[in-house]
């Protein structure tokens, strides 16, 4: 299930690395949980719809802001801790919320980004992981194979699933995205995914890639 919160228009320019802000807001909707430290059965998109300004975004329309996941419960929270408080930051306020059921997915699906895509892996020999984009050959099949351990750990096989990149999209690119002081290089790309109904409807709701949980891979 998927939330489709409707914003106000900001009253201060929101800055361009706003998304500890939003993840610090959607942790106070949430309200005492124990979702932190655990995988992230949930996923939210970035703000829609934003002017870029010299310092930093407006949106003199509003906003947009998706929340899904498979967790009921965790959505009733969220609900309820939206209609306590639906005050984000810069003046941002939730006004309009509407809930939006699965789509009736196929076999093969190609899926927009609303937030871009983190994926990281560790290599032998290298202290740090690296961050890998739709820019690197392996990319595909290591997430590919990342995801369907997600899955498993979630009791939903699927020895089906592959994930590729939409490489004919104009506008991919990649994108560092600073979070707590840790620069995550990103991809901003459709991916495609090809699996089970089950699996379709699992990533939609939760996301794709590493730290769904803060912010990264939310699929339209």
């Amino acid at each position: 299930m998927r939330l489709k919160l409707k914003l106000s228009k900001n009253k201060t320019t929101v800055p361009f690395n706003y998304q500890q802000k939003l993840v610090g807001t959607i942790h106070k909707w949430m309200g005492r949980n124990d979702e932190h430290g655990k995988q992230s059965v949930f996923s939210f998109s970035q703000l829609q719809s934003g002017e870029v300004m010299k310092n930093g975004f407006n949106f003199p329309e509003g906003s947009t802001l998706y929340f899904s996941s498979t967790d009921n419960k965790l959505l009733t929270n969220i609900y309820k801790g939206i209609k306590d408080d639906p005050t984000l930051f810069c003046g941002l306020k939730v006004y309009e919320i509407d809930m939006i059921s699965e789509p009736a997915f196929r076999n093969r699906e190609r899926f927009p980004l609303l937030s871009p895509l983190f994926f990281k892996q560790k290599i032998e020999g290298k202290n740090k992981p690296k961050h890998f984009t739709f820019e690197d050959e392996e990319t595909e099949i290591l997430l590919t194979e990342a995801v369907k351990r997600r899955l498993e750990f979630n009791e939903i096989p699927d020895d089906t699933l592959k994930i590729t990149f939409d490489k004919t999209y104009q506008g991919k690119k990649t994108k560092v995205i600073n979070y707590r002081g840790i620069g995550n290089k990103t991809s901003v790309c459709p991916i495609i995914v090809e699996g089970k109904f089950d699996s379709m409807e699992f990533l939609w709701n939760n996301g794709v890639g590493h730290s769904t949980g803060i912010g990264f891979g939310c699929l339209k």
